[in-house]
């Protein structure tokens, strides 16, 4: 960022004061000439002599109503002050003036003394009066209305200017801070690679400067955060694989121990048979975790679009035939409805293995087993309730089972859940409906 910055402040300021000159300079321009065309128009010896007479008739109506006399000041005062223009009126009697609109009660002193001059009698006009005949002159801006009509347009067209220079200096501004907000928009919206753009010094651009190292942080935050994870994927999957050797070893030696022709005692017997079941628990426990980091590394889901009957009846068939074969009581519920699922067919049987892993291993037998489908929020339900074993000491305590289950339904677009308390487990698999068999 440049030391010497110019803020929004000092930009504004003389934005302002660069719109308030042009707009006093286009003033002072389109009053002098508009002022000049009504002069050239309005100012004609012509015009301000038709225009007098006009007012000297409409005068000389006035006193004709009135009964006046030249010494009525009162009266034309009031006259004066009725006429819409600013008039200027004199009233000359005998060749001395009786009556001069402009002066003050201390100038009447003049009335009856001060003569007629040539410029006054060339300028009058006779007008009857109760007293003898007169001579008035009228002078005024009778188009004084017209000046005010100009110069109020030309205040507002200046206006108008030093707004729309205004406007049109910030419009750049504004629109700097639209592209801001659209990049955040993009930024929300997960495409942390996209660059912020910084453009000037100023406090819009250090924000924007503020904003794209946070992005940097953060982008570099997360990939940091991926390649732990990776390495912690790489090291777990390693490590379940290197365990895999010696643990088929063991189990293989327990299985000859078990099957050894030789009498041995019922407590060496059944210590080997614990030893043994806990090698295949073991086991079983690798080759979950291994599954768990292996589904990070897999390619995405290949999904395709089946229907139920196609796709899930003849696995739950099998696995309610497995159930029942290993001593279970399977009561199945649901109406025969079929519709199209998204799916992975890779995949799913992965899903059913797990799903019918944990009823065998935590499931009592002696207790009845319900399987329901149905139809619920544009998904179809596979939801299975049992009864667990009494002081079952093999469950899991990570349920990496359940996990590769809600990872793999994840990639499927569909749902998993799990509940469980100390003699009830229920699990519950929601698949994507696309749209209704026909």
């Amino acid at each position: 960022m440049a030391t010497h910055k110019l803020t929004i402040s000092k930009k504004l300021t003389i934005l302002i004061i660069i719109a308030l000159t042009i707009s006093v300079l286009c003033f002072v321009l389109l009053q002098s000439i508009s002022n000049r065309v009504m002069d050239h128009y309005f100012t004609s010896d012509e015009r301000l002599k038709s225009e007098s007479q006009v007012y000297v008739q409409k005068f000389s109506e006035y006193v004709s109503a009135n009964d006046l006399s030249t010494t009525d000041r009162i009266a034309f005062s009031d006259w004066i002050k009725s006429q819409k223009s600013n008039l200027f009126l004199y009233v000359f009697q005998d060749q001395v003036l009786q009556y001069d609109s402009l002066y003050h009660a201390d100038d009447e002193g003049a009335y009856g003394s001060q003569p007629e001059t040539d410029y006054d009698r060339r300028n009058s006009y006779p007008v009857q009066f109760k007293d003898g005949t007169g001579n008035v002159s009228i002078y005024g801006f009778y188009f004084s209305h017209y000046y005010n009509v100009a110069y109020m347009l030309e205040i507002l067209l200046s206006a108008m200017l030093f707004i729309t220079i205004v406007l049109f200096g910030i419009r750049r501004g504004i629109k700097y801070l639209r592209t801001i907000n659209n990049e955040i928009h993009i930024l929300e919206g997960g495409s942390l690679d996209y660059s912020i753009t910084v453009r000037g010094y100023d406090e819009l651009a250090m924000i924007a400067e503020s904003i794209e190292e946070l992005r940097k942080a953060f982008l570099g935050r997360l990939e940091r955060i991926d390649n732990l994870q990776n390495e912690s994927r790489n090291l777990a999957t390693e490590m379940s694989h290197d365990m895999r050797t010696p643990l088929t070893s063991l189990i293989m030696y327990l299985e000859f121990a078990r099957n050894t022709p030789e009498d041995l005692c019922v407590e060496t017997r059944s210590q080997i048979e614990s030893a043994y079941q806990k090698a295949l628990q073991l086991k079983n426990r690798t080759d979950d975790l291994f599954s768990y980091f292996l589904l990070d590394k897999e390619r995405e889901a290949d999904l395709v679009t089946l229907s139920v009957r196609e796709s899930i009846h003849d696995v739950l068939s099998d696995i309610t035939t497995v159930l029942r074969a290993e001593g279970f009581q399977v009561l199945v519920n649901g109406s025969p409805t079929d519709v199209m699922i998204t799916i992975d067919m890779e995949n799913i049987g992965r899903v059913f293995d797990n799903f019918l892993s944990n009823i065998l291993k935590y499931a009592d037998r002696e207790q009845k087993i319900n399987l329901f489908t149905y139809i619920e929020d544009n998904h179809f339900v596979i939801c299975v309730e049992n009864k667990l074993k009494i002081n079952n000491e093999s469950v899991e305590s990570y349920k990496l089972g359940e996990k590769i289950i809600e990872k793999i339904m994840h990639r499927m677009l569909g749902q998993f859940s799990s509940s469980e308390d100390q003699e009830n487990y229920k699990i519950i698999l929601k698949f994507k409906i696309s749209r209704a068999f026909k």
